[in-house]
């Protein structure tokens, strides 16, 4: 499935071929470029060699054009989201993890929450999903 992937404050086209383009910025300072994939349930993520996260980190993540935040705080302190649009110009709401190496993202729509990865359940307990977004 084609999709575009939209920031959720300027409404810029994050996604460029088959990755999403997120800035983020690692538990030192330090700042670099994620590259996700646009499947939702893909967890590799590309980043220059030099920029350091470790695993389990929790990585602050930014529009690249609008440097606003994507933490979604609504949901928990570690969801930041984007807005996923599909064929059809349908939006959802991607939520996911801002902790390097977790597997952790969740698709939203009026009449659903559609989850991906091992540690989906983890934030459902929260709240519930649909309400908050």
């Amino acid at each position: 499935m084609k999709a575009n992937y939209i920031c959720p404050n300027c409404r810029t086209y994050l996604n460029v071929g088959d990755r999403i383009v997120i800035s983020a910025k690692n538990h030192k300072g330090d700042k670099g470029i994620l590259l996700f994939s646009i499947h939702l349930g893909d967890y590799e993520i590309q980043k220059h060699s030099w920029f350091d996260i470790e695993e389990n980190e929790v990585i602050r993540m930014f529009c690249p054009c609008c440097h606003k935040s994507l933490k979604h705080p609504k949901v928990h302190e570690n969801i930041y989201k984007v807005i996923m649009q599909d064929e059809e110009d349908q939006e959802y709401e991607i939520l996911f993890s801002g902790i390097y190496g977790e597997r952790c993202t969740y698709q939203i729509s009026e009449e659903k929450v559609n989850t991906f990865g091992d540690d989906a359940g983890k934030y459902l307990n929260y709240t519930n999903l649909i309400n908050m977004s």
